[in-house]
């Protein structure tokens, strides 16, 4: 099976491409975290409602863009995973840095074309150690929350040109 790369970074078969960076410059790679397996990026919105006692109370609702989260899954190679949360750890406990990181996404379409994906500014939280098991490889999760998604697609461009956006 073909694997599609951007950027030489890791993929997840055939349909993305992920790049990790921190803001000094560094960049993870597979080497660095293990076998990427899945990622999963939400929408954060907060629903808003407001029971209006005019117009027969018939509630109004807004969607406010609230951040997004996400996780990735990786099997396990070696402790790197652990390691670098370790490294993390020692850091904000002896010089108080919270590093903060890039995640690029790049997608393959269909047709051949790709689309990219930025989430600035993302923090990590709540890594696995390992899920161990007699029967299958040791499964590693990181979560990671950030406050926006940019987009270099020119569909999302079209899509909202008539909005002004």
């Amino acid at each position: 099976m073909a694997n599609f790369t951007a950027n030489s970074t890791f993929n997840i078969g055939t349909d993305a491409s992920i790049l990790i960076s921190d803001q000094y410059g560094d960049i993870f790679s597979a080497a660095d975290l293990g076998d990427l397996m899945t990622i999963n990026v939400n929408f954060d919105l907060h629903l808003l409602k407001v029971v209006p006692i005019t117009n027969g109370g018939i509630p109004l609702y807004k969607a406010i863009p609230n951040g997004l989260t996400g996780h990735m899954d990786f099997v396990r190679n070696d402790g790197s995973i652990t390691s670098i949360f370790t490294s993390l750890y020692n850091a904000f406990y002896t010089a108080g840095v919270t590093p903060s990181f890039s995640i690029t996404i790049t997608v393959l379409n269909h047709q051949g074309t790709s689309d990219e994906y930025i989430i600035p500014s993302a923090v990590f939280h709540a890594p696995t150690f390992g899920e161990f098991s007699g029967i299958t490889e040791v499964r590693q999760k990181i979560e990671f929350s950030g406050p926006t998604i940019l987009s270099t697609s020119m569909v999302l461009s079209n899509i909202l040109a008539g909005l002004g956006y």
